[in-house]
């Protein structure tokens, strides 16, 4: 088939332990099995760096001396160097001046009288005059809403705003900010309203101008309470803004399903126009999309945008970056079910994903806007910091360039290195099973104008799309998708090997959207090949359906940042009350975001359910968020149901409240199956608060993509149970000729726990040789293949390097019958073991060696009797990049540890202690919270004898 679009992104090409056995007095007579690994060394850097510059200054500030109660909802224009105003001095402009506008409120909440302020800076945002009101308060208006668009043609700004009665005027500056004109009021624009409309206003932020020129505003409407019909339309301008030229759009179709405001909206490289708005108010909620291909004249219908997955419904900015050999587009706002963790991302594939991300501010963070220099420099401009959920304590704005953003991956002057083909699958050339042609639907929201949708009527149904490629490598394989209540759960394969992550459930049981899937990385020669979607079974909603809109093949550059679901109680989408009454409480301290849920302890007939949207198969750390305290269930009981069954985990919620408590790692399939559940059947009061999949590593099979045979014949069978996926390979007992090999993805530098599965049988060999290819060379670990099977057994913990090959091979150099089924890899992130000699020191007191305890990471750990705080020992851990990283500690547990075992976390912000107690939880990584580090200033954590019991030092993780 036609190639659709094909883009280089770049410029450049146990047994008991006695007390007698930890304090060294007798050796360890039985060894438990520990988590094996090779010789203690450092944990490979991520492949990236801290680069480029940041700086960040304040504009307004509430706690200042003036009259202003609160500043809120921001915007920024920018008017390009070498621009001409057309009432200047008949000189271009020698730098970039910049506007920012805010509300400078006179009481604190959204009515009231206010100034709308500006501050101008005319050396691109490194100095800023004082704030002056650019409109005036007035007595019978209460103003809001100061939205700029500049014309970049000419350098004229137009400032949008709102008035009482739902008024909309708009002033013009012909000088770069210098003056403004009288306001026109273009009220009378709206006087056709035929949705109850009493609210008219410019979105917060910023308008465009597309490139012929027009300028595009976003207006968003309101009814009154309790009906709000929230909706979205366009003032747009072919005259340059002139008096007399705005024109009142279409509305996006209003839809009470899909209550669209606060938006910001795009230009396409096809010419296509994008709006990403915010869903209505309150909950932690999906974006809302639609699109126009007339230039903002008309609009599509509204869906879901999974782009940026879910956060508090709040106010968020986009802006196209740039275009050309790289196109670009930021995305920034709070990343967080409350207004905190203000995020910038970027996206390569015009908005479809979003490939790196960076936190900006992890504090409290509201409103946003974004803008780009001529220079290329990002300039953010936000409310942080206050104790008030609503509004913040302080305007700031944050100054800084792409490098800095993507942490060195991405620049101006290189590119991100990446090369991306798309392809449009709603074609011809599609076939089902049965050799017709697939069924073909127009939709505006589609990429290309319709999308490929197919009912298939049995599992095994598949529809084939061909592609060509250009020149042969190694691609990311991603599919965008058309999300509904029946949609099947999908399998993708190229040239009948399936993708790595390539099983998918798109079902989404409230509302329809689209959302790009990464599906795992391929092999592929120049020339014609064919993707498959099968159906795999039906979809969560007991549909069927296959949807698919377009596919992307990306090569080169860095791996994608790992992706992460979270699913809070005030989830719409990811939470629900399965039955009994769940109290909802707000504003308690150690909550995640705005609240959350309890139940008295019961009989387990109350229960409410956690569905985080999975945006990629594969392996994830599930943890469980919840306020502590007392009178809570010591035996909280999580059943977490996954890809390969379920399992429940309790976790006592008398303690390591306000930070994410590790649940376990486990396999799950993209989309909304995987589901936590939580009942009240404990011994006190049960919290529901938030769950979080944090992707961690992907499972290669041996039907997928990632597995080869090296050499040798090796026999499909299906004869024994227990095996992973749809069948396993066998080889008898040999001598080393025959090899098969997986091929390990590598998202992330770090320590990685490499898995194998296999179906156990008495004729196994009973020394199967896995080698592992990692960052410091080969290790060969035997494995008893007559027994465990049908679970993950581990090979032990590898360094890997991120993008450089990886691999596990498996010989027949062995016993008996050799099986070759499943790899698996966890990220364990940056570790430091007890006997890693430059990341691990005594510092004082001596701490003794033992193996008595099973649950050990590495060869051993270190203990130590309950003490003063005289005995202390230390990890260091190299920090690559600048950010917050969560800090996890390993060790072996026991009846006679420290219920009290202090590890204080050096950080950036000063020193934190957190208290764990080491009698349970043993044998995984137990967090200790996370924390701001600096790049190139060493991490630390220490722990020391203070305690009342027993302390284990074992080993420290840190992941960004």
């Amino acid at each position: 088939m036609g190639l659709f679009v094909s883009v280089a992104l770049a410029a450049p090409p146990p047994t008991a332990a006695t007390a007698a056995e930890e304090s060294g007095a007798a050796g360890a007579a039985v060894a438990g099995r520990a988590v094996q690994g090779v010789d203690a060394v450092a944990a490979s850097a991520d492949a990236v760096a801290d680069a480029g510059s940041f700086a960040e200054s304040e504009l307004w500030d509430s706690t200042d001396d003036d009259a202003y109660a609160s500043f809120h909802v921001q915007g920024l224009a920018v008017i390009p160097a070498g621009i001409v105003p057309p009432a200047g001095n008949g000189q271009p402009l020698p730098d970039d001046v910049v506007l920012t506008f805010t509300e400078g409120r006179f009481v604190k909440g959204d009515g009231g009288e206010k100034d709308l302020l500006v501050r101008r800076s005319v050396d691109g945002g490194r100095n800023w005059s004082a704030g002056v009101p650019v409109v005036p308060r007035q007595t019978d208006q209460s103003w809001g809403n100061p939205t700029p668009v500049v014309d970049e043609r000419t350098g004229r700004v137009c400032l949008f705003y709102k008035g009482s009665g739902g008024t909309i005027f708009v002033k013009r500056s012909d000088d770069a900010g210098a003056s403004w004109s009288a306001p026109e009021d273009l009220t009378p624009l709206f006087a056709s309203n035929p949705h109850g409309w009493t609210l008219n206003s410019p979105v917060p932020g910023h308008g465009i101008q597309l490139r012929n020129g027009r300028l595009l505003m976003p207006v968003q409407h309101r009814a009154p309470d309790p009906d709000r019909n929230y909706g979205v339309e366009m003032l747009y301008s072919d005259a340059h803004g002139d008096p007399g030229s705005w024109r009142r759009s279409a509305e996006v179709p209003m839809s009470v399903a899909y209550p669209v405001n606060e938006s910001r909206v795009y230009e396409r490289g096809d010419g296509a126009v994008v709006l990403n708005g915010r869903w209505g108010s309150g909950g932690t909620r999906y974006r809302v999309t639609a699109t126009s291909t007339d230039g903002g004249t008309s609009w599509s219908a509204p869906v879901i945008d999974g782009s940026t997955g879910q956060f508090v419904s709040v106010d968020a900015s986009v802006l196209q970056y740039s275009r050309g050999p790289a196109d670009r587009v930021l995305f920034s706002g709070p990343d967080a079910s409350a207004r905190e963790n203000m995020t910038v991302s970027v996206s390569y594939d015009a908005g479809a994903s979003y490939r790196y991300s960076r936190v900006i501010n992890p504090g409290t963070s509201y409103y946003s806007d974004l803008a780009r220099l001529s220079d290329g420099t990002i300039l953010l401009v936000y409310g942080r910091d206050g104790e008030d959920a609503g509004f913040p304590e302080r305007i700031s704005v944050a100054r800084f360039d792409l490098e800095w953003l993507t942490q060195g991956r991405d620049s101006l002057a290189t590119g991100p290195g990446l090369s991306q083909q798309t392809y449009e699958l709603a074609t011809a050339e599609a076939r089902t099973g049965t050799g017709a042609a697939a069924p073909i639907v127009s939709d505006a929201n589609a990429r290309g104008g319709r999308t490929l949708r197919y009912p298939a009527p049995t599992a095994g149904g598949y529809v084939d799309v061909p592609f060509d490629v250009v020149a042969a490598g190694s691609y990311e394989v991603a599919v965008r998708v058309h999300r509904g209540a029946d949609r099947g759960q999908i399998r993708a394969s190229v040239d009948g090997a399936a993708l790595d992550q390539g099983l998918i459930d798109p079902t989404m049981t409230v509302g329809e959207g689209y959302q790009l899937y990464r599906l795992g990385t391929v092999p592929l020669t120049a020339g014609r090949h064919s993707i498959r979607f099968t159906l795999a079974g039906q979809g969560r909603g007991g549909g069927s359906v296959v949807a698919v809109d377009q596919l992307f093949l990306t090569s080169g550059g860095h791996p994608a940042d790992p992706p992460k679901a979270v699913a809070d109680n005030d989830s719409v989408a990811g939470f629900e009350v399965v039955s009994g009454t769940w109290t909802r409480v707000e504003k308690a301290a150690g909550e995640y975001g705005q609240s959350h849920r309890t139940h008295a302890a019961g009989t387990g007939t109350a229960t409410v359910r956690f569905r985080p949207d999975v945006p990629m198969s594969g392996v994830y750390e599930v943890s469980a968020w919840y306020p502590s305290g007392t009178g809570r269930a010591s035996n909280a009981s999580y059943v977490i149901r996954h890809a390969e069954g379920q399992e429940t985990v309790q976790a006592d919620q008398r303690s390591d409240g306000g930070r994410w408590v590790r649940l376990g790692d486990f396999t799950f399939t993209a989309g909304g199956g995987g589901t936590v559940e939580l009942s009240d059947a404990a011994d006190g009061l049960v919290v529901a608060d938030a769950i979080r999949f944090a992707y961690r590593g992907a499972v290669a099979d041996n039907d997928s993509a990632a597995y080869e045979t090296v050499s040798g014949e090796w026999n499909n069978a299906t004869g024994t149970a227990g095996f992973y996926g749809s069948n396993y390979r066998t080889r008898p007992a040999g001598t080393g000729s025959a090899v098969v090999r997986w091929r390990l993805d590598v998202p992330v530098g770090g320590r990685y726990e490499v898995g194998v599965w296999y179906a156990a049988h008495a004729n196994r060999a009973s020394n199967a040789p896995y080698t592992v290819n990692h960052a410091g060379g080969r290790t060969t670990v035997r494995v008893d293949q007559r027994e465990r099977g049908g679970q993950w057994v581990s090979l032990g913990s590898f360094p890997f390097t991120a993008g450089q090959s990886a691999s596990v091979e498996l010989s027949d150099a062995a016993d008996g019958f050799v099986v070759a089924d499943a790899v698996r890899t966890t990220y364990h992130g940056l570790v430091a073991d007890n006997d890693d000699a430059s990341h691990y020191e005594v510092v004082s007191g001596v701490w003794n060696n033992a193996t008595g305890t099973a649950g050990f990471y590495g060869s051993n750990y270190r203990t130590r009797p309950a003490g003063t705080g005289s005995a202390v020992v230390r990890w260091r851990l190299d920090v690559p990049v600048s950010g917050r990283y969560e800090v996890a500690v390993w060790y072996a547990a026991h009846a006679n540890r420290a219920s009290n075992a202090p590890y204080t976390v050096n950080h950036a912000d000063g020193r934190t202690t957190v208290r764990v107690d080491q009698r349970e939880r043993g044998g995984q990584w137990v967090s200790l919270g996370s924390y701001p580090f600096t790049a190139g200033q060493p991490a630390s954590v220490e722990l020391s004898d203070a305690a009342d019991g027993f302390v284990v030092a074992d080993a420290v993780r840190l992941i960004r």
